[in-house]
């Protein structure tokens, strides 16, 4: 009987001891959920130009860090946010979707949707890699033109997630699966970085890997 008296503050106890840990770091369980906009959006005024080009360098790598070629395509959403001028959040928001595939012999992009807003108005391919290439890296640039749609707001970051990965081949011939759909990038604009006033594939932006087993 005793140990039944003792089991029950205990187990009350360390309920209370986790569910006070989740509290005291929500970024635990809403980071597996929601990887993105991990720069928040607490920023002032940036360079002062629009459109402005936002830019993420994509690669394919193993847990080994050996390239990986994608048999397929690579589903992408593109998630630009502004800054109001009198607030301190990022609710203005223009949302784009689209679909990078490696067809045997070069990278194609398609399936985009610009959102209505006019939020973001074109997507390309930059500096393509196969494993081929002097770097024999797999990758590519994906560059974002987002003009501000809203006026007198200020562009604060870029998101950029995969909602769905094929199957791969590590460059040696081993095949290979995603560690996840879901992977995520995110470019911060930068306060006074004229760069980005440049629709160009020397656009300086974000890095982000996506992996394979």
């Amino acid at each position: 009987m005793p140990r039944t008296f003792f089991a029950f503050p205990i187990a009350i106890a360390l309920g209370l001891t986790l569910g006070l840990s989740g509290l005291l770091n929500p970024a635990s369980e809403s980071n597996k959920v929601l990887p993105v906009l991990a720069q928040g959006c607490t920023h002032s005024a940036n360079y002062a130009c629009s459109p402005k080009t936002s830019a993420m360098l994509v690669r394919y790598n193993d847990l080994s860090a050996a390239s990986v070629i994608p048999n397929g395509s690579t589903d992408w959403t593109i998630t630009a946010h502004w800054y109001p001028a009198s607030g301190s959040d990022c609710t203005l928001v223009a949302v784009a979707t689209c679909t990078v595939t490696w067809n045997g012999s070069a990278w194609s992009i398609g399936s985009i949707n610009y959102p209505g807003n006019s939020g973001i108005t074109n997507i390309q391919l930059c500096n393509t890699e196969m494993c081929g290439g002097a770097s024999l890296a797999v990758g590519y640039t994906l560059i974002v033109r987002t003009p501000d749609p809203f006026g007198g707001y200020n562009l604060d970051n870029v998101d950029y997630v995969t909602t769905a990965v094929p199957n791969g081949t590590v460059c040696d011939g081993l095949s290979t699966t995603p560690v996840s759909q879901t992977n995520a990038g995110n470019h911060y604009i930068s306060t006074g970085n004229s760069n980005l006033c440049n629709w160009s594939c020397g656009v300086n932006g974000g890095s982000m890997t996506i992996s394979y087993n």
